[in-house]
């Protein structure tokens, strides 16, 4: 039952958390990746002509998407794991903290971490794009909130995985179903799809089972500026919030399960 104590033992979980990531200096990777990309981005726009901030943009968005799906994906395979395999979970539960709010504290601790990648890439990706001109366009916060959504199902993702298999091929398998959830959209309209109803039927029912993080790929609907519904937008939004809060229940229930002997 959800009362103060256990949101205190949530949040308690979470400060350590990112506190000991802060600690493995993942943030002076972030720096380093935005000086690396102020770089790459002046070189890539001397042989540009046109329209150099949409260079900037997209050089930016996709160092952003990159980042931080990184460090979902291999920080967060050893989130729960490391725990297991150390034995400290045992310390903390013992406390005790209840197994679904050290998920809980877990997952929110290192989803900060990402927050916090996110707010840096960000500001110097736009910065850098209003600095050479670039005008400012609604659907480049809608687009920065997709990424960060991606990034967050994918840590949920990998966190689960490590719970019922090895560290190696929960991200074999977070990377799989990553591709394919970007590519999903595209397969189905092939010709060898749509003339083939046992696999579209397989297709279907990735479709409705796994992420489509198609989706949540909105950079080229900003770099070509193309409109999008509102309602579009909106839905998506829900889509992938209920899929990462969906995740994380999931994963809690299975740690609860789990039998830590």
């Amino acid at each position: 039952m959800l009362n103060r104590k256990v949101f205190t033992k949530i949040g308690t979980v979470a400060y350590y958390t990112s506190r000991e990531i802060i600690k493995s200096k993942v943030l002076v990777n972030t720096v380093l990746i935005g000086i690396g990309l102020l770089i790459v981005t002046y070189i890539a726009m001397s042989f540009t002509y046109g329209e150099p901030s949409r260079v900037a943009l997209d050089f930016g968005l996709g160092m952003l998407t990159i980042s931080s799906v990184s460090i979902a994906v291999f920080m967060g395979v050893s989130l729960l794991s490391d725990e297991m395999k150390n034995r400290t979970v045992y310390i903390i539960i013992s406390r005790p903290v209840p197994r679904f709010a050290f998920v809980f504290g877990k997952i929110i601790g290192l989803a900060l971490i990402l927050l916090i990648n996110i707010l840096i890439l960000s500001t110097i990706t736009l910065s850098l794009y209003f600095y050479i001109g670039g005008n400012f366009e609604p659907l480049i916060n809608w687009t920065i909130l997709y990424i960060t959504l991606e990034s967050l199902i994918m840590l949920v993702l990998v966190c689960l995985f490590s719970l019922i298999t090895s560290k190696v091929l929960s991200v074999i398998l977070s990377i799989v179903i990553y591709i394919i959830g970007h590519s999903i959209d595209g397969v189905k309209l092939l010709t060898l799809v749509q003339t083939n109803p046992t696999l579209e039927s397989i297709l279907d029912i990735y479709h409705y089972i796994l992420p489509g993080f198609y989706k949540l790929n909105l950079k080229q609907h900003l770099l070509y500026k193309q409109d999008i519904a509102f309602e579009y937008l909106l839905s998506t939004s829900i889509y992938g919030i209920g899929y990462c809060l969906a995740l994380v229940f999931l994963t809690a229930w299975i740690f609860e399960k789990k039998n830590l002997d």
